[in-house]
């Protein structure tokens, strides 16, 4: 009995509290603007909607993004003198620290060497960067290299192929710690013929 009637009077009391509340926040609401409805607000002044409009411009907001250097080609091809070298950059050839050539490359580097002159020289050189790996550097040079020569073989067997891996001891360019491309450039095979 005495229980509920204490919850009875408690609920009351909150009850009351809450329609004070509602009141005083009806009631003065309006007054602090002055209006009781958005009827009665004035026409707004020139002045009024000049400040309410926001200019945007887009200029600081558009992100040019430059393409360039972002999509390798998986060769560069080079002429000095009498010789021709074809570089195949090994970070699109292979998977790190692996020696398996893709299916989908054969018929790249097929189309490659088919201008090489008949019965050629020709030098298929592997190189890595100067960073160990899971495989050491000098078999995994080694393996690509056989890799390349593997497919360039089975297309051109009148080609006379001399194979090896240097891993790091011929870099094309001095490695930059800072500059993870500088290693990039050393990772590659090179196809190497007069002509």
């Amino acid at each position: 009995g005495a229980r509920a009637a204490g919850a009875r009077a408690t609920g009351a009391r909150a009850a009351g509290a809450s329609a004070l509340a509602v009141a005083l926040v009806t009631t003065l609401a309006p007054a602090a603007h002055g209006f009781a409805s958005p009827d009665e607000l004035p026409e707004p002044t020139a002045e009024l909607l000049a400040r309410s409009v926001i200019t945007w411009d887009p200029a600081g907001s558009v992100i040019a993004w430059d393409t360039t250097d972002t999509v390798r080609s998986v060769e560069q091809v080079r002429t000095e003198g009498a010789e021709t070298t074809i570089t195949l950059a090994t970070d699109i050839l292979f998977t790190p620290d692996s020696a398996e050539l893709p299916t989908t490359a054969t018929g790249r580097v097929g189309r490659l060497v088919a201008e090489i002159p008949d019965g050629a020289a020709v030098r298929v050189h592997g190189h890595t960067d100067s960073v160990q790996g899971a495989v050491d550097n000098q078999q995994l040079s080694a393996s690509r290299a056989e890799a390349v020569a593997a497919v360039v073989g089975a297309g051109r067997p009148d080609l006379v192929l001399d194979v090896a891996g240097f891993a790091a001891t011929r870099p094309a360019v001095t490695e930059d710690p800072q500059d993870p491309s500088t290693r990039a450039a050393n990772r590659r095979v090179e196809i190497v013929y007069a002509g």
